[in-house]
């Protein structure tokens, strides 16, 4: 998908986590003002792949070749754990919402991006094979036979997938909104 849906739908996830597990009002205002920013996470997994090299240009279009497990891995939700824990361990509200809006973003790139055709690796096949000599290679290449995770088969550049999931966000913070302009109005 492209990082303008990346960020809506990952802005719209981090609402329905405001709205649904956060019972304190003020507390989900804090997150409508803070997923602004930390929906920005939702475009790490890609700059991560850019920097690493892993991109190359068709016609003008980027397109990633490979998802490298580091960054697209379902596994990488596992990076979050420590930080969740040390938050509970401190009693620090703020903090606990901050690393769980930031996970909530990382999760909505890899929900999106198992909806396209590549999914999402999640882990490479034997490197032995019954003729070893024969699949040498001098040089490290990406094997095009990893085992992969994938939902549906939306090409990251179709418009209306794109469109639908952007205004999906956006109808979900759209949700949040009003239900935390509501809360100041009532006074609660």
């Amino acid at each position: 998908m492209k990082d303008m849906t990346h960020y809506l739908f990952s802005l719209g996830l981090t609402n329905l986590y405001g709205m649904f597990v956060i019972d304190d009002s003020i507390y989900s205002g804090v997150v409508l003002i803070v997923s602004l920013f930390t929906s920005l996470f939702s475009w790490v997994p890609n700059i991560i792949d850019r920097n690493i090299g892993v991109e190359f240009e068709n016609e003008g279009v980027l397109i990633s070749r490979y998802r490298h497990p580091l960054s697209h891995s379902p596994w990488t939700m596992i990076y979050f754990l420590p930080f969740v824990y040390l938050a509970q361990i401190l009693h620090i509200m703020m903090l606990e919402i901050l690393i769980s809006l930031i996970a909530i973003s990382w999760g909505s790139h890899l929900l999106l991006d198992s909806l396209n055709p590549g999914g999402l690796p999640l882990g490479r096949q034997s490197v032995f094979s019954n003729h070893p000599v024969k699949h040498y290679k001098f040089h490290w290449t990406f094997p095009q036979n990893s085992k992969q995770f994938r939902i549906a088969r939306i090409p990251f550049n179709d418009p209306r997938a794109n469109k639908n999931l952007g205004n999906m966000g956006l109808f979900f913070f759209s949700l949040n909104f009003s239900r935390v302009l509501l809360s100041l109005f009532r006074g609660q």
